[in-house]
């Protein structure tokens, strides 16, 4: 005689055998010189605290050089701005960093020259594995063309180029490549039409 299970019993026998994640088994691989150079980042960190003034930009370039990112001339480097490992940052010439931007550059982030990255906008390189027990995190670069502008608020995902001349919109969420001179929005984002300059 056969019985047959319900769709409660099907699920629970399924959650049984469902692998589990478990975060105890998630393996960290810092070494100890990258820990040591994050450590002495950490304390030069006053200088980006918000609310300082636009004319600490200088003090803060110098400050990203001494600890080996690539900065350009003429750069504005606003207040409130993070940026988790320096030396895998680069700037172009007249770059812009806008207030309370957060660099998460697990990977090479650069920016491209004369692009806008304005504020609160968030560059993320890393993410995780989510179909693995473990966890793990994985990084991406994250490439940002010349004459760019990524508005307000906009998220950019690992892995991503947003190439020459494209503009971002406020709030926007990228999750794949945009195109050169063209005019991106949404979550997620896409383009809605190319970019076309005028002159001054």
């Amino acid at each position: 005689m056969t019985t047959s299970l319900n769709n409660a019993e099907v699920m629970n026998r399924a959650e049984e055998y469902r692998p589990q994640v478990d975060l105890a088994t998630y393996e960290k691989n810092h070494q100890w010189q990258v820990l040591v150079r994050r450590t002495l980042w950490l304390f030069v960190q006053p200088v980006f605290w918000p609310k300082r003034p636009r004319a600490l930009s200088a003090v803060r370039a110098a400050v990203l050089r001494a600890f080996g990112a690539k900065i350009g001339n003429n750069v504005l480097i606003c207040g409130g701005v993070k940026v988790t490992i320096p030396w895998l940052l680069e700037m172009g010439d007249y770059a812009v960093i806008g207030d309370d931007v957060e660099v998460y550059n697990l990977a090479p982030v650069a920016i491209g020259a004369h692009t806008v990255v304005s504020q609160r906008t968030y560059l993320c390189t890393a993410t995780h594995d989510y179909t693995r027990t473990d966890f793990p995190l994985y990084s991406k670069p994250i490439v940002i063309g010349d004459q760019c502008w990524v508005a307000a608020g906009a998220f950019v995902g690992p892995g991503i180029t947003i190439h020459e001349g494209s503009v971002v919109g406020a709030c926007s969420v990228v999750t794949k490549d945009i195109a050169p001179w063209m005019v991106a929005v949404g979550n997620p984002c896409r383009p809605i039409k190319p970019r076309e300059l005028t002159q001054k």
